[in-house]
């Protein structure tokens, strides 16, 4: 297994310079971002998933970051808040950011926003978060494997209805979807899911109700192959910036990649 490590990011002005010698703020750089999942915690097959995350401070001074972590089927409004310090121009990094930030195992979804010393929202923060998810291989050769999973910046206007493209779905291939929740009451999804079979395309549908503060993710049940397309839909109206994704694992290898939902 691959030893995990803790490390502090020092950003060179050269990296990040223009021709005014100002820094360079990438355009995901925001003071609030979701990871809408991540986690540490075994899976099917001998898999045991961990999230690799870094966190990037990209102003002058140092930046307060509050962390609130959504636990997975259960309100996190209660979940204690951690809140770290990032020095000016530099960043955290580590291979199990829910171990060793959080202090928590199993999956869930994180926000981060920049706080003043005081604890207030501060709007001048500038985060910059990547994200991937990683299992050492479950048959015990060497290496890991692994699938990103984007940092989406918050503050966006969030569509009532978000679609997700590009899964599968069949004897190799089970189909998940998850939703985020940022709200402070319990929302309902509903979930859409359109396989494109060889004698054509066949609707699945479920309901999910996600507790506040939280994320759920759950199998899709049926057994049509193909191509597969999901619409999540906010049925209240009340979810906020509300997060959702699709993924297709491979039944033997554990292997899995992942789609953002994305709103028309």
């Amino acid at each position: 297994m691959r030893s995990l490590s803790f490390a502090t990011l020092l950003l060179t002005t050269s990296l990040f310079a223009q021709v005014s010698n100002d820094l360079v703020v990438p355009r995901a750089a925001a003071p609030r971002i979701f990871v809408p999942v991540a986690g540490n915690a075994s899976g099917a097959n001998g898999t045991y998933y961990r999230s690799d995350i870094s966190v990037i401070n990209l102003r002058t001074v140092a930046q307060n970051v509050n962390v609130y972590w959504y636990p997975l089927g259960i309100p996190g409004s209660s979940t204690p808040v951690r809140t770290i310090t990032i020095s000016a121009q530099s960043g955290i990094a580590t291979e199990d950011f829910v171990g060793d930030i959080i202090g928590t195992t199993g999956l869930g979804g994180i926000e981060l926003a920049g706080v003043t010393s005081g604890g207030l929202f501060d709007p001048d923060a500038q985060l910059h978060v990547t994200s991937r998810v990683w299992t050492p291989r479950p048959d015990g050769g060497a290496g890991t494997m692994s699938q990103t999973l984007p940092a989406i910046v918050a503050g966006q206007t969030t569509p009532g209805v978000k679609a997700v493209f590009g899964m599968r779905r069949g004897p190799q291939y089970r189909l998940n979807v998850g939703v985020m929740n940022p709200a402070s009451t319990t929302q309902t999804f509903h979930i859409t899911v359109s396989v494109v079979t060889t004698g054509g395309v066949v609707t699945e549908t479920l309901d999910l109700d996600v507790p506040a503060r939280s994320i759920r993710q759950e199998l899709v049940p049926g057994t049509s192959a193909g191509l597969v397309q999901v619409l999540i839909e906010d049925i209240g109206g009340g979810a906020g910036e509300w997060q959702g994704w699709a993924s297709s694992v491979d039944n033997q290898s554990g292997d899995a990649w992942s789609q953002i939902a994305v709103g028309g």
